[in-house]
């Protein structure tokens, strides 16, 4: 299992590589630097939990049965949780109550 974690690690790390590198053509500079960016700490966290959930769902999906566990498959899953994650959690925060709400919108992102 820590393979397929491994390579799950490898393929979020290439997804955050590309995404990066939109990130510096995006702002023309270090996407961190302050004023426009939030500081080197909140985006080394960022980056650190976009991998980690790439790691850790790769090596939950190849342990699972439905699943035939192989480093390819392990590379694309690591490569695709940051964007599902991240929609997934826009999804949550969207049907939570704010402040001063009594429900959730039932507006999907």
């Amino acid at each position: 299992m820590w393979l397929y974690a491994l390579w799950g690690f490898i393929g979020a790390a290439v997804n955050c590589g590309v995404v990066f590198a939109e990130a510096l053509r995006r702002v023309k500079g270090w996407p961190w630097a302050r004023p426009k960016g939030p500081g080197g700490a909140p985006y080394t966290a960022a980056v650190a939990t976009e991998i980690l959930g790439g790691a850790a769902t790769a090596a939950a999906l190849s342990s699972a049965d439905f699943l035939t566990p192989t480093v390819l498959t392990a590379f694309l899953v690591g490569a695709a949780a940051p964007a599902v994650l991240k929609r997934l959690g826009a999804y949550l925060l969207s049907i939570l109550p704010g402040p001063g709400d009594s429900g959730g919108s039932d507006e999907v992102p």
